[in-house]
């Protein structure tokens, strides 16, 4: 069986696991191609104009996959942290796409809800299983090599290294933190390559991902109530630990022109820059958002950083 897996939204958080899952159940795993002109347009075009612009992108990825695999893995994700929830776009994404695309191959879209503790994990595993095999010592085999693999990606993300790098670049201008969520951040199409503009520069990109789970906890501890969705937490965690790091010049918030979630996160974020004095850019982006405006408000944004340290040593 070829399963698919689109190259977008939660594909940043859980490639490995989901990968070797199906290669240890004997399926072929078909990603789609990084994001292209072409994958975004046709993602538009498909999508609703009341979804954010990741969510259309993620039509693209699949529209991609429809014609060259048996099924695609669009997990139902509801909560993947206990006492959170997810995105209602994300929990309702696959019905979306079924009434969406034409000529869809069937879906595998089990419901994922870790409120439920264990028992949510295991029946999100077997209903994901269930079209290949109902054999639970081999579905059981293949989730802990799945699981092995993700504890390996994202322990590698916390010794400070960004995707496909052997090692840290050399930080000559000091380091920036780019928050938002993962799928912002590592499709470097939708951020218009921002990552790689600050590398050129000879910034050393941290992200929300190279902290760990305990870090971003504490960090959450300054609001009154805990945030509902489990992104969020990572997101204004991410933020409020940042903004407190001296050796950090300043804070890149990517966010999603639409997304309910960020109204919030955005506010939330720009209240701990100011506390701790961090200066903070705000880049919305949508399939309107130009290069070039981009470019035009990244070199403000560093050049006063530059002035800032430039007074700071006088």
């Amino acid at each position: 069986m070829r399963v698919g897996i689109p190259r977008a939204l939660t594909y940043h958080d859980y490639f490995p696991l989901w990968e070797t899952f199906f290669h240890n159940l004997g399926c072929e795993v078909v990603t789609s191609p990084p994001t292209t002109p072409e994958i975004a347009n046709a993602g538009v075009t498909l999508a609703g104009d009341d979804v954010c612009y990741p969510v259309k992108v993620m039509y693209g990825h699949v529209a991609e996959l429809a014609n060259r695999v048996d099924v695609i893995y669009v997990p139902r994700l509801f909560s993947t942290a206990g006492g959170t929830c997810e995105c209602p776009k994300l929990i309702g994404l696959a019905d979306m796409l079924r009434h969406s695309i034409p000529r869809l191959p069937p879906l595998i879209s089990p419901y994922v809800n870790l409120r439920r503790g264990k028992r949510g994990l295991w029946r999100a595993i077997y209903a994901t299983a269930a079209p290949i095999t109902r054999n639970p010592r081999r579905i059981f085999r293949a989730y802990q090599a799945g699981k092995k693999e993700l504890i390996a990606y994202q322990r590698r993300y916390q010794t400070g290294l960004l995707p496909n790098e052997s090692k840290s670049p050399a930080a000559d201008k000091g380091q920036l933190a780019i928050i938002g969520h993962s799928y912002n951040i590592y499709d470097g199409y939708v951020n218009l390559r921002l990552v790689e503009r600050l590398l050129a520069r000879g910034y050393r990109v941290l992200t929300p991902q190279m902290l760990s789970k305990r870090a971003l906890a504490e960090a959450n501890k300054i609001l009154r109530k805990p945030l509902f969705w489990s992104a969020g937490r990572t997101v204004f965690g991410a933020g409020a630990y940042y903004a407190r790091r001296p050796d950090v010049a300043g804070i890149i918030h990517l966010a999603s022109f639409g997304c309910g979630l960020e109204s919030l996160l955005i506010d939330l974020v720009q209240r701990v820059a100011n506390a701790h004095g961090k200066p903070l850019l705000l880049l919305t982006m949508d399939e309107h958002t130009g290069a070039a405006g981009v470019e035009t408000r990244l070199e403000a944004f560093l050049d006063m950083l530059a002035w800032k340290e430039d007074v700071a040593c006088v």
